[in-house]
């Protein structure tokens, strides 16, 4: 199935995302310095379009890269990545009581 979505315009909106959450918790002048990676932001993102596709819910989606994604990889990062979790915000409501890890 074509989404009608090239590589390129799909590579320019994860280079994109992952600049607008560094800038918020990675970089030097971020609003909420967590000292986080890219390397990690694009991880949890990954993680994070995975559990989207993987829980198929309405009230779990992507939003074309908005601030609730935003805050929902910021909670990966901090769940799965071992940053302070003085910065979970409660966005992952949908795994509490659950683990955020892959079935193996």
């Amino acid at each position: 199935m074509n989404s009608g979505t090239t590589s390129t315009e799909l590579n320019d909106t994860l280079t994109n995302f992952v600049e607008y959450v560094y800038s918020f918790y990675g970089a030097d002048d971020a609003l909420y310095p967590m000292g986080v990676t890219k390397a990690d932001i694009y991880g949890a993102t990954y993680d994070y379009l995975n559990a989207v596709t993987k829980i198929n819910d309405d009230r779990f989606t992507w939003g074309d890269g908005d601030s609730l994604d935003r805050e929902r990889v910021r909670d990966f990062l901090v769940r799965n990545y071992g940053y302070s979790t003085d910065f979970d915000g409660g966005s992952l409501w949908i795994f509490d009581g659950t683990s955020l890890e892959e079935d193996k």
